[in-house]
């Protein structure tokens, strides 16, 4: 975990050599996340430039140019953000204070990572006005990204402005080691405690960042203290995925053998008399199902089907079969011993039947002609 404390408690470790302090592992330099004086910073709001992102940056100084005391050229801009209004909220400190800041870091044997202005340690609430206390000076928070520093005089007055300007008077916080420094009104509308901001366990956001552009640190000043637990734990992310991606591939492949020993069986139970196919199963089952289809169908059509009906109107006709002659479409059977069948009602649907009487008639032997009616089965 990177480190964080305040700019101005660097400063006070460095000894009176100007040699920088050694940190705790002994290292000549180490990672740490930085605050910075809010007085130092100005931020200002503006709309959002026509022109595209990537040159906002070039047109921002510009932009700001009236409202800068500074010529633009000693400044250093950041883009914090964007207000509710969709406005951009813009950072703007001088090239001066940010090389004195990364002195100050250098000579206390510091890489820093970032540098935030110092009122963004207080806490946000939506509609409270944050107020604490830094060296004389109060730091006010009064939005997510908004806020200043200012000696008291001068921060009472504009909290007095923000509350009287605000559509709902907003609450108000004060941490401060002294209340009677609070002016009176406004001590009856705050929630006053002494409070000290702890510098050094503070959470610190990830931006707004004054690092950036050509301050913005290059991957050989950052130790190796910092990114040795990153490495470390992307190692131990790649070993655990190939672990599961092993693991899970072992898990397939016995799930694969179990479907097919599945299958076969499957196959086996509705094929009883057929051999085991060596290959794809689903095919030679399709195959096998296709078989049983194209059968079903032959007979159910045709001649074949003519006889499959026969056969309930014969029962017990003490008949006997002298010959059959059969085609695509009709079936002549030539019959000793039809009496019976003559008296029989003789239907089968979808097909017509004529009994002719032969020559024969000592064999009572008729002639039983089978023909499919028309708009009946093919």
């Amino acid at each position: 975990m990177v480190a964080v404390d305040h700019i101005h408690n660097l400063d006070r470790r460095i000894t009176n050599e100007g040699s920088a302090f050694e940190s705790v592992a002994g290292s000549n330099e180490r990672a740490m996340q930085l605050w910075v004086p809010s007085e130092r910073v100005g931020l200002h709001l503006i709309d959002p430039p026509t022109a595209p992102e990537r040159k906002w940056l070039e047109l921002i100084p510009w932009l700001l140019e009236d409202r800068i005391l500074q010529p633009v050229e000693e400044m250093h801009f950041v883009i914090a953000g964007r207000s509710d209004g969709g406005q951009l909220q813009i950072l703007a400190v001088s090239h001066d204070d940010m090389r004195n800041w990364q002195r100050i870091a250098d000579n206390a044997g510091i890489a820093a990572h970032s540098l935030v202005p110092d009122y963004l340690v207080l806490p946000w609430e939506e509609g409270r006005i944050n107020v604490g206390w830094r060296d004389g000076l109060c730091l006010v928070r009064t939005g997510a990204e908004q806020g200043f520093a200012a000696s008291g005089e001068i921060a009472w007055t504009m909290i007095e402005s923000l509350l009287d300007s605000a559509d709902i008077s907003p609450r108000l916080s004060i941490s401060i080691p002294d209340p009677t420094m609070v002016p009176e009104h406004l001590r009856a509308l705050a929630d006053i405690n002494d409070s000290v901001i702890d510098w050094e366990f503070a959470d610190i956001p990830a931006a707004p960042n004054l690092l950036s552009g050509q301050y913005r640190p290059s991957t050989s000043q950052i130790p190796s203290s910092a990114w040795l637990p990153t490495a470390g734990l992307a190692a131990l992310a790649l070993v655990m995925l190939v672990s599961y991606l092993q693991i899970a591939s072992s898990h397939a492949h016995n799930q694969i053998e179990g479907l097919e020993k599945q299958l076969n069986s499957d196959y086996a139970r509705l094929f009883p008399s057929a051999k085991r196919p060596n290959g794809d199963i689903r095919a030679a089952t399709e195959a096998r199902l296709g078989d049983s289809f194209a059968q079903q169908r032959a007979l159910n059509t045709g001649s074949v089907a003519g006889l499959t009906a026969l056969d309930s109107l014969m029962v017990s006709c003490e008949c006997d079969l002298v010959s059959l002659l059969a085609d695509q479409d009709s079936i002549e059977l030539t019959i000793n011993n039809g009496a019976q069948l003559k008296t029989r009602e003789l239907i089968i649907p979808g097909y017509q039947l004529a009994i002719t009487q032969t020559q024969d008639k000592a064999a009572d032997a008729i002639v039983l002609m089978i023909n499919p009616s028309l708009g009946g089965r093919p």
